[in-house]
């Protein structure tokens, strides 16, 4: 029979190079099983991460309150602070930016007392994508570079990588194209030789992202194929939705509003599964300029004015963002 520490340590391999539906099924496994408490709450934190993660933010919430159920009431503090600081990225992941930074502010100063430099770096990479989406884009950018500086002195090569893409992409938001290129083809180099599947992906897709921008569409084209090539292999159907948007925006690019407009829908329907609000915004902006070009402009306004309703009800900006 095998034990539940070699199914923990099965589904921990599998997150680590990103197959998070994988993983999630086994640490489910492991919580439907007779584990004992701490094995069944690392897994349920475990399972909270790959959740929120995947973009299934109701299901994260729900497996988080279960978690805080088998969490100790008193004498365990790291269990405590884990949980706490699990609940902050899920409130993050399902676009709750102002409300989780206070609490993240308090875990970056509470890894500083503690000298722990690869803690520190991570509260600040998800600060820093809070504050991008809230779009405070300067500060974004600063608590990248905080967090790029304190992964490189604890010696966290993955945690230098996620804060060069958390740069490639602020930066790039910001129309500071050629830095943007920079970071991505650094995080690129950084996880080329891993077993990080999702990080790889990612970098292609930043940058492809970076190149598509800059007019370099063939070459963009090819890393955003590399991109959907890794992604298809994670059962990762946001990740992939914006291959398949970049992509739908190289045949706008080149008039192609056809191609365009199905790469559009298939993005669209890989941001609806994973409920991907700012996905949705962007592919309905988009497909609103593709209307318009076809010369069915009053749908185009009605789509593009009910995208930026959506994106303020949720307190986005995608709809200005010129350099996505």
């Amino acid at each position: 029979m095998v034990s539940f520490e070699l199914i923990f340590d099965r589904a921990e391999a599998l997150r680590a190079q990103g197959y998070l539906s994988g993983a999630a099924r086994l640490y489910r496994r492991l919580l439907r099983g007779p584990a004992g408490q701490d094995v069944r709450l690392d897994a349920a934190l475990a399972l909270v991460a790959c959740l929120r993660s995947l973009g299934q933010t109701d299901d994260a919430r729900q497996v988080w309150s279960r978690a805080r159920r088998l969490a100790p009431r008193r004498g365990a503090p790291e269990a405590l602070r884990r949980l706490d600081l699990e609940g902050l990225l899920v409130e993050r992941a399902a676009g709750g930016y102002r409300r989780c930074l206070p609490g993240l502010a308090r875990h970056l100063a509470r890894f500083r007392r503690e000298r722990d430099w690869a803690g520190a770096a991570y509260a600040l990479w998800a600060i820093g994508g809070a504050r991008r989406f809230m779009g405070d884009l300067e500060a974004s950018r600063l608590a990248f570079l905080r967090s790029l500086g304190l992964a490189r002195r604890a010696r966290d090569a993955a945690g230098a990588a996620y804060a060069l893409f958390g740069l490639g992409g602020v930066t790039r938001v910001q129309g500071r194209l050629a830095e943007a290129r920079e970071y991505y083809s650094a995080a690129l180099a950084a996880v080329a030789g891993t077993d990080d599947i999702f990080g790889r992906a990612y970098a292609q897709c930043g940058l492809a992202n970076v190149l598509r921008q800059q007019g370099e569409l063939a070459s963009a084209r090819r890393h955003y194929l590399r991109a959907h090539k890794l992604y298809g292999r994670l059962e990762d159907p946001v990740d992939l939705a914006y291959v398949d948007w970049g992509l739908g925006q190289i045949h706008l690019r080149r008039g192609e509003l056809g191609p365009a407009r199905k790469r559009f829908s298939a993005a669209r329907t890989g941001f609806r599964k994973g409920d991907e609000t700012r996905g949705i915004v962007l592919c309905d902006t988009a497909e609103a300029a593709v209307l318009h070009a076809l010369g069915r402009t009053v749908r185009a306004e009605r789509l593009f004015d009910s995208a930026v309703r959506r994106a303020r009800r949720a307190g986005i900006h995608a709809h200005l963002e010129l350099f996505t």
